[in-house]
């Protein structure tokens, strides 16, 4: 990795960046080629025919990540800035047999055209930014607002199927993926040691392409909520000598999320083997909802190095889902239930 910085003149600044990683990995399958005393076949369909393992393999995958960024400041208020980057993230291996699995269980039997294999591919992106940050109200408030586009090739993506085999999860690929939209915050300070601050973001997001899952195209991203916007307020003060005392309250609105690139979807399933034509799921009701939680803590700390503190996440008691992992294939999902109210005290001491 190495950087270069040029001031190009009093109020403009350049930045240049070279990153190189390179990663080789390796995997060895240690299943013996025994047969399945249920199926009859072997433990694992990737297994040989002619007895053997699955052979050891090994992958290399490397990148060079430039970054470019420039920074004018128009005003001694006002700066205006924009960057350019390339972000990747190593492939690896699934399972060895993995791909023979879905093959069996679900490609053959289900037309399912799953294109998943015992290798996953690199991820890279291409991300731009560009925006404005500076302050208001001579100095009090810092505000900062930026528009983002980031293309992204071959998004890793885990995949989670259930069924005769038991369970497997694996890494897929979504070929082409576009993910852009705008952001902001501030941070206000109002005075007699009250400050306000807040962001926002809002997100669009488009599957372009997936051979992984070619009836996927054109879905919204996966884990990418449709906006997200938090709120909060801070008091600092001293209530007597020696004596201080702080107040947070935080509030932050999630909207819509997708947690799979089926969305919208009609998929069959395996219960369809058995009930011909009702064993199609429907999928358009795993988005999560929007919701809302506020947290708030007060903590009371002397000078002699105590504090005491009462905290509360989630104190509205919002029933919130934290995650939902749909398995398409089997007819369902899992469902991760998100934290509760909780109620607490903290104690501590610096010396």
């Amino acid at each position: 990795f190495g950087s270069i910085d040029y001031d190009v003149s009093e109020n403009l600044q350049l930045s240049l960046a070279l990153r190189y990683d390179r990663e080789e990995r390796d995997v060895s399958s240690r299943v013996p080629n025994v047969d399945d005393p249920i199926t009859g076949g072997p433990i694992n369909p990737g297994l040989p025919a002619d007895g053997s393992s699955i052979p050891d393999a090994s992958e290399t995958f490397d990148e060079w990540q430039p970054k470019i960024s420039a920074a004018w400041t128009a005003t001694p208020d006002w700066t205006l800035f924009a960057n350019w980057g390339v972000g990747f993230k190593a492939g690896g291996f699934n399972n060895q047999g993995s791909a023979a699995v879905l093959e069996q269980n679900f490609n053959i039997p289900l037309g399912s055209g799953l294109n998943i294999g015992d290798t996953y591919d690199q991820e890279t992106s291409s991300a731009f930014e560009a925006g404005i940050k500076g302050q208001l109200f001579d100095g009090s408030t810092n505000v900062e607002l930026a528009a983002y586009y980031t293309d992204v090739e071959d998004m890793q993506f885990f995949e989670f199927f259930t069924g005769p085999f038991g369970l497997l999860r694996v890494v897929s690929n979504i070929d082409e993926v576009e993910i852009y939209g705008i952001e902001g915050s501030f941070y206000s300070s109002l005075g007699g040691g009250f400050d306000v601050f807040g962001s926002f973001a809002i997100n669009e997001s488009e599957i372009n392409k997936n051979s992984s899952r070619p009836g996927t195209e054109g879905n919204e991203s996966p884990y990418t909520a449709r906006y997200t916007v938090n709120l909060g307020a801070l008091w600092q003060g001293e209530v007597a000598d020696g004596l201080n005392l702080t107040a947070r309250a935080d509030y932050r609105l999630t909207g819509p999320t997708w947690f799979h690139t089926v969305q919208e979807n009609q998929v069959r399933t395996t219960f369809d083997l058995f009930f011909p034509g009702l064993g199609t799921a429907d999928y358009s009701k795993t988005q999560r909802d929007a919701y809302g939680t506020l947290d708030l803590r007060v903590e009371l700390s002397g000078a002699a190095g105590w504090r005491v503190a009462l905290f509360g996440s989630n104190v509205l008691d919002e029933d919130v889902l934290a995650e939902v992992i749909p398995s398409a294939e089997f007819g369902g999902s899992f469902v991760a239930p998100g934290a509760r109210r909780l109620l607490g005290v903290e104690v501590g001491y610096s010396f």
